[in-house]
């Protein structure tokens, strides 16, 4: 945690107590039903709301804004497509990754050096040269989500490309799987955010990052102690072991959910039918290949399911039968309402989503779309109930405030600082979105002084300088508290923990503004627009 905590303003430091008060429905007074919920819909389906998101969306009808997000393939995206286009990874395949890292390897001279040739320096060029593309995803992708998260016209898409993104956890940190995440995030979470489950539970089933990352990419038949003699001489890479990561996590994670229908045996017998999944070398490096010398041959009985000898086909049946099953259902609706509904999401809700996805079978759109348009989704008793992450919170500061990201890099430190760095979650459960995991003092320490340092121009590789925030200097600092309420809470009145402190300030400033310098009155403005940004009200959604 960075030593400058200490410098921020007491008041800020107060609000502790509101943030880690019992959450509560938020107070209508003043709005009108159709704005109220507009906005607790833009809170939940997108990184931020926006001066005029409300009014766009009344003006729109719920309905209509939601379908038209999940026809995100219409939305013209300018913005983002232009603030991407440098990063040189994004559009890579994982063969193309490895066919780049194969030309940037060092070549060995040849003969004699030349008069004046340093051999040295050069090699230390092509050392740095390899580096920085072997690091080159691992530093883009995560940026990318953030610029894609804070700039794009598909919200809702992103933010449920970040639901599947933690369903599915890959990280980057275990070795090849960076040279496989630009693909996985962009054909695989890209392309089937709003398809069916069973095509993105195959789809990620058979990517190299996937099977890297849960180790079935060396997972092989077990073999005879008669078959081991033979094994240097036909095979001198296959080691004969199975491993079980990917099969126990495929059922506890990714489907069914944990100890739901399914034994030790099963986990076993599942593993058997993937043995042979794996990843190519050569020319194929970077392509899922299927291993018949690795497959485990004979029945194999998972979850009740028999299933028949037939090499990859059985790995595909048994991934249909545990998209089809209605533990999948119910485990993965209720996960994805308690991601955009509540950590506690309404009963009703979910038997009601569950019935979609068992008549969709699985279509992803539908079931996204029903949790929307609930009635319970709308209840008062779950507005401003759901903590930010601290993407989502570092997201909508930038939103909301109008921040122009010229390198995305020191940000992405700021997130690592607030222990939420994008694809770098170890543990195969992903990062996880309930309030009790993230609203700490020390987490909360860290995003008041984010809040700070962003609006007082402490962050490298960020920009205020078009901020909406600072067409509000010229105004009379009575009215601040309505303007920034109205930029940076989408209008939502906060309580009075928050704005005690705010109106104190506000007052003294009542006979003094007049005689004080533009750039004074910026820092009093940004001073109190940090007061907002660390606010309970700004910590939820």
């Amino acid at each position: 945690m960075r030593a400058a905590v200490r410098f921020l303003p007491l008041a800020l430091v107060a609000l502790v107590l509101g943030t880690f008060a019992p959450a509560r429905g938020e107070d209508v007074t003043g709005d009108d039903a159709a704005t109220i919920r507009a906005r607790h819909l833009l809170r939940r389906a997108t990184f931020g709301v926006r001066p005029g998101d409300v009014e766009a969306v009344v003006d729109m009808g719920l309905e209509a804004w939601i379908d038209r997000q999940l026809d995100y393939a219409t939305i013209p995206d300018p913005d983002v497509e232009k603030r991407l286009e440098a990063f040189e990874s994004l559009q890579l395949t994982g063969p193309e990754y490895w066919s780049m890292l194969q030309g940037g390897q060092m070549e060995g001279p040849a003969g004699p050096p030349k008069p004046g040739e340093d051999r040295i320096a050069k090699a230390r060029e092509q050392q740095a040269r390899l580096n920085r593309l072997r690091n080159l995803a691992r530093q883009e992708v995560p940026a990318s989500v953030l610029v894609r998260a804070v700039y794009t016209n598909r919200q809702l898409f992103e933010v449920m490309r970040a639901f599947w993104r933690d369903h599915f956890n890959v990280d980057v940190d275990k070795d090849d799987v960076r040279y496989y995440v630009a693909d996985w995030e962009r054909d695989v979470l890209g392309k089937h955010v709003f398809g069916t489950f069973e095509d993105f539970l195959l789809a990620t089933a058979k990517h190299p990052a996937m099977l890297f990352y849960l180790d079935n990419h060396v997972s092989q038949a077990p073999m005879a102690r008669g078959d081991k003699v033979l094994r240097n001489r036909e095979d001198p890479n296959r080691t004969g072991g199975l491993n079980e990561n990917y099969a126990r996590e495929l059922m506890e994670l990714h489907t069914v959910g944990c100890d739901r229908g399914y034994e030790q045996k099963d986990v076993i017998q599942l593993a058997l039918v993937l043995t042979g999944w794996s990843i190519g070398s050569g020319d194929q490096r970077g392509s899922f290949v299927f291993r018949d010398a690795y497959h485990a041959k004979g029945p194999k009985k998972v979850m009740g399911k028999t299933v028949k000898d037939g090499e990859q086909d059985e790995g595909e049946a048994v991934l249909k039968y545990l998209a089809g099953h209605k533990n999948t259902a119910e485990f993965v609706v209720t996960k994805m309402a308690k991601y955009l509904v509540g950590d506690q999401p309404p009963p009703e809700l979910v038997a009601d989503v569950i019935k979609v996805w068992t008549k969709t079978k699985g279509d992803l759109k539908a079931v996204t779309k029903a949790i929307l348009l609930h009635d319970a989704f709308y209840a008062p008793e779950q507005r401003m109930t759901k903590a930010k992450t601290p993407f989502e919170f570092v997201a909508s500061s930038l939103r909301v405030t109008g921040a122009d990201i010229k390198n995305p890099q020191p940000l992405m430190a700021r997130l690592a600082d607030m222990a939420h760095p994008v694809y770098q979650c170890e543990d195969p459960t992903g990062y996880s979105d309930a309030a009790i995991d993230w609203m700490d003092t020390g987490v909360l320490a860290v995003r008041w002084q984010f809040a700070y340092d962003l609006l007082h121009g402490r962050i490298g590789g960020v920009s205020l300088a078009a901020s909406p925030l600072k067409e509000h200097v010229a105004q009379n600092p009575e009215i601040w508290e309505y303007l920034l309420v109205d930029t940076l809470l989408a209008g939502e009145r906060p309580g009075s923990l928050t704005m005690a402190p705010f109106r104190r300030r506000i007052q003294s400033l009542r006979t003094t503004y007049r005689n004080m310098k533009p750039e004074q009155l910026e820092g009093e403005l940004m001073r109190l627009a940090t007061l907002v940004l660390g606010s309970p009200e700004f910590q939820r959604q």
